[in-house]
C-alpha cells in the first residue's frame, strides 16, 4: 500500500475522481492515491462475467444483490473500486442519489484479470478489500496458464485474508459461507 496523501491533496483527488468525464468505453478507479483509467472489458472477460453471474443469481439469498459496475468505497484505504460483479445487501443498492456501496455491505467482490488489470487484481486490491474486511474476494484468473480461480476469504483487517483457497478452470472450488456454494470454473474454460 502506497503512503497516504496529505489531507488536502487528498480531497483534491476526491474532487477529482468524482467530476471525471470520461469517453465511451472508460471507467476510472482510485486505488492508491492515485486515479487509474481504464478500458471496460474484453468479449472472453465478459463470458466468464456471465458464466459467474448464471451460477450465482441461482444460489444467492433475496437478501442480497448481485451487481457490476458499482464502486465500493473502502474506508481503511479511502480507496474506490469497481469490481467485475459484487454481492452486497438489496438495500445497499437503493439509494438513488448514491453512487457508491459501502464496504460493510458487501459480501462478495470478484475479479477477472485483463491483461491490464492483473497486477492491481492479484496485489493492491486483494490488500485493499482485506484492509476494509470484505468478507470474500473471488479473483478469477485466465491469464494464469490456463486459467485459475482463487477464493480469499475471512479478512484480517490489516491487508490480508487468512484462507485462500485455488482451482484451475475446470475443477471445482467451494465458496465460504453464507455462501457455501460450489463454483463450477469448467464454464470459464475458452
Amino acid at each position: 500500500m502506497t503512503a497516504p496523501l496529505p489531507d488536502q491533496e487528498f480531497e483534491n483527488l476526491l474532487d477529482i475522481h468524482a467530476q471525471l468525464e470520461l469517453p465511451d468505453g472508460m471507467r476510472a478507479e482510485l486505488i492508491g492515491g492515485e486515479i487509474v483509467i481504464s478500458p471496460t472489458p474484453a468479449n472472453f472477460h465478459n463470458w466468464i462475467f456471465s458464466e459467474l453471474n448464471l451460477q450465482l443469481v441461482r444460489e444467492v439469498p433475496t437478501q442480497w444483490r448481485i451487481t457490476n459496475t458499482a464502486t465500493v468505497f473502502l474506508p481503511a484505504t479511502e480507496e474506490r473500486f469497481i469490481p467485475d460483479l459484487l454481492i452486497c445487501e438489496s438495500e445497499a443498492l437503493k439509494s438513488m442519489e448514491e453512487w457508491q456501496v459501502q464496504a460493510d455491505d458487501v459480501l462478495l467482490v470478484a475479479e477477472i484479470t485483463s491483461p491490464s488489470t492483473r497486477a492491481r487484481d492479484l496485489q493492491a486490491k486483494v490488500k485493499g478489500y482485506a484492509h476494509s474486511n470484505v468478507p470474500i474476494y473471488l479473483l478469477i484468473d485466465p491469464h494464469d496458464g490456463d486459467g485459475s480461480t482463487t477464493v480469499y476469504s475471512h479478512p484480517d483487517g490489516k491487508g490480508l485474508y487468512r484462507d485462500e483457497h485455488r482451482a484451475m478452470f475446470g475443477e471445482k472450488l467451494t465458496l465460504p459461507e453464507p455462501l457455501g456454494l460450489e463454483l463450477d470454473t469448467a464454464g470459464f474454460l475458452k
